[in-house]
């Protein structure tokens, strides 16, 4: 599994320690464990370390070049993409927000046995969330439409939202149902997936009448 976590990263261009392979290795065994009890992600063997842990990562390099220091990730589930971001973001604080108690339960059995010191846990609902931070992360998250003004609301003024999505297309066919006009499309390459991928970033003060 270390050849493969390696391999991933080097074909994402991401700078790794043998400490941070060692974090992902024993995350991705403490997940696949959890995952034949309860049934988190139905995926496993490469197949979750490429759908998951690969997809997560692809959004390092891009925010290699954001000012943050505070990120939430909603709807986190398993700890996607927040678990992987955090280990390579070791100075960024991280807080994992999820609403089934028996995710963050996993959730915070990780954040002990792994040391991840830059991660906080949030059980709790979206709507409950109060805390601003400057960046908003997300994967599998509810009806974008639906929930972007409650997204934005717990973004500071100058934070941005950074959206893990498919195709393109219908990224924008979404923004336009929203009414948002201002924002960037980055296509990315995930190791081994022949799927199309790209990450959705809006800045909220794009969106701030001047």
């Amino acid at each position: 599994m270390k050849e493969l976590f390696a391999s991933g990263l080097d074909k994402l261009g991401i700078p790794f320690t043998a400490r941070q392979i060692d974090t992902l290795v024993k995350f991705y065994g403490e997940l696949s464990v959890w995952n034949r009890k309860s049934g988190f992600i139905k995926a496993e063997g490469k197949d979750l370390v490429i759908r998951h842990f690969f997809d997560s990562l692809a959004g390092v390099r891009l925010l290699s070049g954001m000012d943050f220091k505070t990120a939430a990730d909603i709807g986190t589930g398993a700890g996607f993409p927040g678990i992987p971001l955090s280990i390579f973001f070791p100075d960024k604080r991280f807080t994992l927000v999820e609403r089934s108690a028996k995710k963050t339960d996993f959730l915070n059995n990780c954040r002990a046995l792994f040391s991840l010191d830059n991660v906080d846990i949030a059980e709790s609902e979206l709507e409950n969330i109060s805390d601003k931070f400057d960046l908003v992360a997300f994967r599998a998250f509810r009806n974008f439409n639906e929930y972007y003004k409650k997204l934005f609301s717990i973004l500071a003024e100058d934070g941005s939202i950074f959206a893990y999505k498919g195709i393109k297309d219908n990224i924008e066919a979404e923004l336009d149902e929203a009414g948002i006009g201002v924002y960037k499309i980055h296509r990315v390459h995930v190791p081994f997936m022949t799927e199309e991928r790209h990450i959705l970033i809006i800045k909220k003060a794009d969106l701030i009448p001047s």
